[in-house]
């Protein structure tokens, strides 16, 4: 998932805070995340997904889906 989410900020031009606010996150926990410390809920994955506008299979699984 953080590799995805390294990605979509890089793609966008984003500084890492841009990309917490996007996603709805606090700073501190989207360092957490990239740092695979932290378990981010249901709720929280989905609003990711949601924010950087991919689906969810790709967010979790790093791969595109075929139809996108």
């Amino acid at each position: 998932m953080a590799m995805v989410i390294e990605r979509e900020r890089e793609k966008r031009s984003l500084t890492k805070n841009d990309m917490a606010r996007l996603c709805e996150i606090t700073t501190p926990f989207y360092f957490a995340i990239l740092n695979a410390t932290a378990n981010p809920s249901l709720q929280v994955i989905t609003r990711i997904s949601t924010n950087l506008k991919i689906p969810l299979q790709e967010l979790m699984m790093g791969v595109k889906s075929s139809d996108s």
